[in-house]
């Protein structure tokens, strides 16, 4: 919790003058858990989490996100994956706007030990209204990443991104987060990632969620590693 109260420290400071001049609430926080456990002829644990900070000012928009999978089958660890990112937006006109990102990423069964990336892009405000909410990215990111075992890479790459949010009805929303990243030293090499959800509201504040996750990589670092991998899940939201 201690980054969310930095964040929340930040924005005011840095962009104060936008909490003024802003309609809507400007902060909002987001956070989904979900635990399972089974035992019997089978004895698997498994602990998700995600969170989702964001301050929407009216020029400045600032966006933190992280994610957690945490799975074992009978005392085997069979899921390890956690995710920091963040996102600072700078409207130039109603929709169009410039912005700077971040990321850690750790998934002890992808080959990877981490990875860390972080580069410039440029977005735009495709469809906002009340019903349909569409936002296109492009970005140039540098990877650095540690390889599970031994050696590292490093390099650029071309990133493009959609957030797509569709308010169903009033207590049913639809959420699909979809992006492809190319190595631009190897073509070969790319990334596709997808992030499908739907939330039904129980009242104001909670709401009960599904959610299914692909991500797929075509040269994965090592032999015996598989190209996809896919999470089905079923959460427990809560938004302030």
């Amino acid at each position: 919790m201690i980054w969310i109260i930095f964040l929340m420290i930040l924005a005011t400071t840095a962009f104060g003058g936008d909490v003024k001049n802003s309609k809507k609430k400007p902060f909002s926080l987001h956070i989904e858990l979900s635990f399972v456990r089974t035992t019997g002829n089978s004895n698997t644990q498994t602990f998700s989490q995600k969170s989702d900070v964001r301050y929407e000012g009216k020029v400045h928009r600032l966006f933190l996100k992280n994610s957690a999978l945490f799975a074992t089958q009978d005392e085997r660890e069979t899921a390890n994956r956690f995710d920091v990112n963040g996102r600072w937006e700078r409207l130039f006109t109603d929709r169009f706007f410039g912005f700077v990102t971040t990321s850690y990423e750790r998934d002890k069964f992808s080959g990877y030990e981490y990875k860390i990336s972080g580069g410039p892009g440029v977005g735009y405000d495709i469809v906002k209204t009340l019903r349909h909410d569409l936002k296109g990215l492009f970005s140039t990111i540098y990877y650095y990443n540690r390889l599970e075992g031994n050696g590292t890479q490093e390099y650029p790459t071309a990133k493009a991104e959609l957030f797509y949010q569709w308010h169903v009805r009033d207590n049913l929303k639809l959420k699909e987060n979809l992006n492809y990243i190319l190595n631009l030293q190897d073509t070969e090499t790319y990334f596709i990632n997808s992030e499908t959800s739907l939330e039904v509201k129980i009242n104001k504040y909670f709401s009960l969620g599904v959610g299914y996750k692909i991500a797929y990589q075509n040269k994965p670092p090592q032999e015996g590693i598989k190209r996809l991998d896919t999470t089905f899940s079923t959460s427990f939201i809560a938004d302030f």
